[in-house]
């Protein structure tokens, strides 16, 4: 691969962008939670519904929103994403009532579905190939960091400055900083700049990498073999087990981090421990990237995946004696690390077994299963807590599915298109 090849400019803008865009939207609105109770008087179940409908609406939105980008390209989806998620926030320094938060958290979620998740995925899955695992884990490390610093920098702003001028602040760097790099330096593919995958030059050809079925699936993807349709794709065992093993790690590891600081409550701990707990965990979550990109591209990537939902199973079992504190300590990394790697690889798998052909809408369908993930399992897990008392019923569901993603991992073969 050659030095100072365009691609990694790409991965430098999608880690910029997921930095702010996912840092704001996913990170952000709990910060805002008590000042605009405090403000409005509205309950927090009431501004959290707002919240949850976007994330709904966002989720259902990303195979509408993989099409777009298949048609009209990455660059002019997510500068007009950005466009649309910097002025729901501009318009949310301005709101005065409950209406007005619910529709501008639509108009941002839509905004933030065109310009975060499926079309930084799909970049990088266009400008490389045998470095796809690395260039993956990296621009998606941006996600870990926009969580670990954006939370804290809305909160010092809304101290200083008060809410409605922190949602200016965060608008402004939304339209600064995310159009200016969706439209300056992002391409949605090498052949835009007459480039190839990795900066090989036109008349080189492309072996497998490895000798293993994993490298002769790549291989197909390159090749146009394996560019499957999304109606082929839905048609197909594969599609399935990819989906399946989404929803429940998603299920599982989204509900742990939502109780988390409530489980080490109870469980005795500092607040503040607690609290710094599942920030370390989620600051894991970037080694985990990096580390499982790297293994991705070394290793066959089903086995990797394996490797990974295996630590979500280990990480779960550290719950259930989560009073010791050396099951605390085991739990933090082994959990981040684990969640970042199953995180990176999803993208990877699609890519990989379904080709580029339709990739952002196939992906945008596979996300469908993580959305209805992120809507059952915390509330279940809640029920459960309120039900009997205790989280260690539900940790027995969690790990159940783990090890039932991981069976599916193992029996995932090469797909067919019909």
């Amino acid at each position: 691969m050659k030095t100072g090849f365009y691609g990694w400019w790409i991965v430098a803008a999608s880690f910029s962008i997921l930095f702010i865009t996912v840092g704001v939207a996913l990170y952000t609105p709990p910060v805002f939670l008590v000042a605009l109770e405090q403000e409005f008087g509205w309950s927090r179940a009431t501004i959290s519904l707002g919240t949850s409908i976007a994330a709904a609406v966002s989720a259902l939105l990303s195979p509408l929103v993989g099409g777009w980008i298949d048609r009209w390209g990455a660059r002019r989806v997510m500068a007009s994403g950005a466009l649309l998620m910097g002025s729901g926030f501009s318009l949310l320094a301005l709101m005065n009532s409950l209406w007005q938060l619910y529709v501008l958290n639509l108009i941002a979620a839509v905004g933030v579905t065109c310009v975060a998740w499926i079309p930084n995925q799909t970049l990088i899955s266009n400008w490389f190939e045998r470095k796809r695992g690395l260039a993956m884990g990296i621009a998606l490390a941006g996600i870990g960091f926009g969580g670990l610093v954006m939370a804290p920098f809305a909160a010092s702003l809304i101290a200083s400055l008060g809410w409605r001028l922190t949602y200016a602040v965060l608008a402004g760097l939304i339209l600064a900083i995310v159009v200016t790099l969706s439209l300056a330096v992002v391409r949605g593919k090498p052949a835009d700049l007459g480039l190839r995958p990795d900066g090989e030059p036109p008349e080189e050809s492309h072996p497998p990498a490895d000798s293993s079925a994993d490298a002769a699936v790549a291989g197909g993807a390159r090749s146009g073999e394996n560019a499957f349709t999304p109606g082929e794709a839905v048609r197909t065992r594969s599609f399935w087990i990819i989906a399946g093993c989404n929803f429940l790690t998603t299920f599982g590891g989204i509900s742990i981090v939502v109780h988390l600081v409530a489980l080490l409550s109870d469980a005795g701990f500092d607040e503040r421990l607690a609290a710094w707990s599942l920030g370390l965990a989620i600051g894991m979550s970037v080694a985990g990237r990096l580390v499982f990109g790297l293994l991705a591209d070394r290793f066959p990537k089903k086995w990797v995946m394996l490797a990974a939902l295996l630590l979500h199973a280990v990480a779960t079992l550290c719950l259930f004696r989560i009073g010791a504190t050396g099951a605390l300590l085991a739990f933090i990394p082994i959990f981040g690390i684990g969640l970042g790697g199953s995180a990176v690889l999803f993208p990877l798998l699609v890519g990989e077994y379904f080709g580029l052909r339709a990739y952002a809408q196939i992906l945008g369908f596979v996300m469908l299963s993580a959305a209805l993930g992120v809507a059952i399992g915390p509330v279940l897990t809640g029920r459960i807590y309120d039900v009997s008392g205790g989280y260690n019923p539900a940790f027995a569901i969690h790990l159940t599915g783990f090890l039932i993603a991981s069976g599916m991992m193992a029996l995932l073969g090469r797909p067919r298109p019909a």
